[in-house]
């Protein structure tokens, strides 16, 4: 018997690579609510996805890692039919209604009524079937928090009025405070008044990679405001 030695595939090593460094970044995001992870806002693949998608090349890397050919998407505004047909494409995820799909994107340049329709309309999932419950990817242009080591990171830009959010729930410690500039986004969160195990999961990304995510099980609370149990 002769041992075969195959050549390593370069350009296979590194999408794989690229892939565990998102999908690492993206879970930890979900396993501490709150806390502001990194992805590299550079997504392989065709460099006009991001502008044909209208999205940011950040929100395209969490589309690379949460979407595949079991999966659904949709994209919230005018264009979003034309932007899913985009990520379905480049994941081979199936396009979808907003009340049918598993992931929806949220543009940066969709808010306000848009972003809340598009928010109002995912499906919950159901008590014997939870898992049903969508997962809204929400581009943000201000996002900041606190990263693994308790230091204040993320990013500021654009004119849209940033809103500062208490978290409390499984896997934050005592609390966790964020501050983004999606006010629309998490009004109609609270809105929904989702039951437990039913609801949504929120994933913030900005443009610069920093990622938070808000689970269906996070309690968010504005600063001076009410407090909103998912």
């Amino acid at each position: 018997m002769t041992d075969e030695i195959f050549a390593r595939d370069a350009e296979a090593d590194a999408r794989a690579f690229y892939l565990q460094r998102a999908f690492r970044a993206v879970l930890d995001a979900m396993a501490r609510p709150g806390e502001v992870t990194e992805i590299e806002p550079v997504a392989q693949g065709d460099p006009e996805d991001a502008a044909a998608a209208g999205l940011t090349r950040a929100a395209l890397v969490v589309g690379d890692v949460v979407l595949d050919a079991a999966t659904s998407v949709a994209v919230a505004g005018a264009e979003g039919a034309a932007a899913a047909s985009v990520m379905a494409r480049r994941t081979h995820a199936q396009p979808r209604a907003l009340a049918d799909t598993a992931f929806c994107f949220v543009p940066e340049d969709v808010r306000g009524d848009e972003a809340v329709a598009a928010i109002s309309a995912l499906n919950p999932g159901t008590l014997l079937d939870p898992q049903l419950g969508a997962t809204a990817i929400v581009e943000c242009r201000t996002l900041m928090g606190l990263d693994r080591a308790g230091v204040r990171t993320g990013a500021v830009a654009g004119a849209d009025a940033a809103t500062t959010w208490e978290l409390t729930g499984p896997g934050i410690k005592d609390r966790s405070f964020i501050t983004l500039d999606r006010i629309d986004v998490m009004e109609a969160r609270a809105a929904r008044g989702d039951e437990f195990p039913c609801g949504i999961d929120c994933i913030f990304v900005d443009s610069a990679g920093h990622v938070v995510a808000l689970p269906r099980t996070t309690h968010a609370r504005r600063e001076g405001g009410p407090a909103w149990a998912m």
